[in-house]
């Protein structure tokens, strides 16, 4: 039988367990804002992250060493999200070899939805994506990779008896066009941003799949093949 003292002593850990997640819940967000704002260098701990959730210094390095360890807990995060939405898009618009019409809009379409979900992680990712800090530009490019792994392994399935594809250098060139088009949708003001994303998602999926040729009418009007 339990006596209300060992209860109260079984209860005590998940309480402080409970209260430790939401701090550092608090920070990844607060950090997140900050970070977004100013940099990884621009920002100071104290007055851009603990003070406005009010949560002490000693509190703070319970879960980070720093706040380099704390950006590289934000970006881990954010990959992970990142690449459930990406395979999601993905798994949810068809499971055939190869990546079919549908399949790349979803994928743009999950891309761009990150901005208006979570418009403060995208930045980092984009403002730090050269950091001259090596742990930082590592966990960028780790996000990086597994995006081009995953779409590599994509178009090689294109591929048909006696033809290859160069799937790196093609999952390499849109991971650019993402970055693109990522920041090209940062910039446009939310309120534009519902009519805009349609447009972008059509003309990215067209360039995806049929490059500048994809863009080029003859003068009856249809598309030049």
């Amino acid at each position: 039988m339990t006596t209300n003292g060992d209860a109260d002593s079984a209860a005590e850990p998940r309480s402080r367990a409970e209260q430790a997640a939401a701090t550092r819940m608090a920070l990844l967000e607060a950090g997140a804002t900050a970070f977004a704002a100013k940099g990884h260098d621009g920002v100071n701990l104290a007055k851009d992250i603990l003070e406005p959730v009010g949560i002490s210094v000693g509190s703070f390095y319970h879960q980070f060493a720093n706040k380099t360890e704390l950006l590289l807990a934000i970006i881990d995060l954010a990959t992970e999200v990142a690449q459930q939405r990406f395979y999601g898009a993905l798994r949810d618009h068809g499971t055939g070899d190869g990546i079919s019409e549908t399949q790349v809009a979803a994928l743009w379409d999950a891309y761009l939805t990150m901005v208006d979900r979570r418009e403060d992680i995208v930045t980092i990712q984009l403002r730090e994506r050269h950091s001259p800090h090596p742990e930082i530009a590592d966990a960028i490019k780790r996000m990086t990779d597994l995006r081009l792994a995953y779409l590599a392994d994509r178009y090689r399935a294109i591929a048909h008896t006696g033809a290859t594809v160069d799937a790196e250098a093609m999952a390499e060139m849109i991971e650019s066009l993402a970055f693109g088009a990522l920041t090209n949708y940062v910039q446009t003001p939310a309120a534009d941003r519902p009519a805009r994303k349609p447009q972008l998602v059509e003309h990215l999926t067209t360039m995806m799949l049929r490059g500048a040729q994809g863009f080029v009418t003859d003068e009856r009007g249809s598309d030049a093949e």
